[in-house]
């Protein structure tokens, strides 16, 4: 089911970056603030990796969430999109890695 809500929170706020003081835009933001790992399991469907860079450097979510979108885009098999939250994940934070040495 498709939240259009959503949807239109989205095309306002990423259609309005230039004139951010409208009040429409206003609500917007903080109606996706709110709703970011729905806002961002659709771009993520969508493939749309710029406009899930965009929602990323707004700081709106953080490991626990950035961990989860990438199994989301792992389970619903979203290439593209899996490509740049893992390499999204290896800047900020990245991976810890065990040592198998003999």
């Amino acid at each position: 089911m498709r939240d259009l809500k959503l949807y239109q929170a989205l095309e306002t706020w990423f259609g309005g970056q230039q004139e951010n003081q409208d009040a429409k835009y206003q609500e917007a933001e903080k109606y996706l603030r709110l709703r970011i790992r729905p806002a961002m399991e659709i771009l993520l469907e969508e493939e749309d990796t710029e406009r899930m860079q965009c929602l990323e450097e707004q700081g709106w979510f953080g490991r626990k969430e950035l961990d989860g979108f990438i199994h989301s885009a792992s389970e619903k098999e979203k290439l593209r999109s899996l490509i740049w939250l893992l390499h999204l994940k290896n800047e900020k934070y990245g991976y810890t890695g065990k040592d198998f040495s003999l």
